[in-house]
């Protein structure tokens, strides 16, 4: 039944070959109104659902089915294009129909080896890419490239490989390339739908691996330094976020701040609700080793773990000038700002701030710094 109900749509949607789609610049609009494609040019634009960052994209039209190449995820998205090009559909079957035609802005040329001339093979390459990919990507202005720089940096934890090196280009396939004898549309199909579902198989596998290797230390200085300053060029949105990561983790409160400011500047409310607390605090926005464990209560302003109860003071155990504590079943670490607050440096906590509830405190004596769990 499913079958014989699609089957219209797919009459409607039957691709066009890749030098001949219908696609028109503006906005399309999802049939529940809740995402847009909106294309600024006839292969570059962005997605948004009105709540997140727009993701930017390109269009890649080298094989059979055009392809929507997400900067930021590293992925390349088939679409099918009506024949008068007024609606899309995607690999999830979401339906967009053309709302707002636009005229469509000049496009830059391609230069031969780039990111994007290589369109879905970027993507491809991306997950196994040297280091000089992966900076040329990132200065493309690709996330995904940026991201995968962060990614090289953990593994070998030094700042090394932001040095560039390796090759920096990136290649099609013979059958994919645009405008050669050599290309082959239905061809370049079957090998790009093989070597992303492989590639991202790559990803799948790296972030397993990661999972269950434990936790290194902090990043060198130099490293978090050049990623800062790739965040604040790039402006990139999950980028950003994984550098704010990284910078939590070395105890940089005021530099994971700034960095989350760049994805709230392009509309991710959660990055919003995470530093509009903490920017008011300008230099008490820095860490300071607790002495002592806490007591009392301590409340946030919403997340999902809004109330500490620290009890009289015995509650948790300090490590390192943190605290850790057990609540939910959950061990929440927690470190003491300038002015005395707490900030959440977990999972559950991270980046709420934590201010005591006046009249809760009633601290027994310290007993060197360790209490029950």
């Amino acid at each position: 039944m499913r079958l014989l109900t699609l089957f219209p749509a797919l009459l409607l949607f039957a691709a066009l070959p890749a030098s001949a789609d219908a696609l028109r610049c503006g906005e399309y609009r999802s049939l529940d109104d809740g995402m847009a494609l909106v294309f600024t040019s006839p292969s570059s634009g962005y997605r948004h659902n009105g709540i997140g960052e727009p993701e930017p994209l390109w269009v890649d039209r080298s094989a059979a089915q055009t392809r929507l190449v997400m900067l930021d995820d590293g992925v390349a998205e088939p679409i099918r294009i009506s024949a008068d090009g007024r609606r899309i559909e995607d690999d999830a079957l979401v339906v967009y129909t053309l709302r707002q035609p636009r005229a469509c802005a000049a496009e830059p040329s391609a230069v031969a080896g780039s990111c994007r001339a290589a369109g879905s093979y970027c993507m491809v390459q991306l997950p196994t890419a040297s280091p000089g990919q992966a900076r040329r990507a990132c200065d493309e202005g690709v996330g995904a490239g940026c991201s995968a720089l962060l990614q090289q940096r953990l593994e070998s934890n030094t700042a090394a490989a932001t040095n560039g090196a390796g090759s920096a280009r990136f290649e099609r396939p013979p059958a994919c390339r645009e405008h050669a004898p050599t290309h082959d549309p239905l061809a370049c199909e079957a090998l790009t739908d093989d070597d992303l579902a492989a590639a991202m198989r790559r990803v799948d596998q790296r972030l397993e691996r990661t999972e269950k290797a434990p936790e290194g230390p902090p990043l060198p200085l130099a490293a978090l330094q050049q990623l800062q300053q790739l965040c604040l060029q790039h402006r990139g949105g999950r980028f950003c976020v994984e550098v704010a990561e990284q910078q939590l983790k070395a105890l940089q409160p005021a530099l994971a701040v700034q960095a989350l400011q760049v994805t709230c500047d392009g509309g991710r409310v959660s990055a919003c609700e995470h530093t509009a607390p903490l920017r008011g605090l300008g230099a008490d926005l820095r860490l300071v080793p607790l002495q002592q464990l806490p007591c009392g209560r301590y409340q946030a302003d919403g997340g999902q773990v809004d109330m500490l109860d620290f009890g009289d003071g015995t509650r948790g155990r300090l490590q390192e000038g943190a605290v850790h504590l057990q609540q939910n079943g959950e061990t929440l670490v927690l470190r003491q700002l300038g002015n005395g607050d707490l900030l959440g440096m977990d999972t559950q906590t991270g980046y709420q701030r934590y201010q005591p509830v006046l009249g809760t405190a009633q601290c027994s004596p310290p007993r060197e710094g360790r209490g029950l769990q």
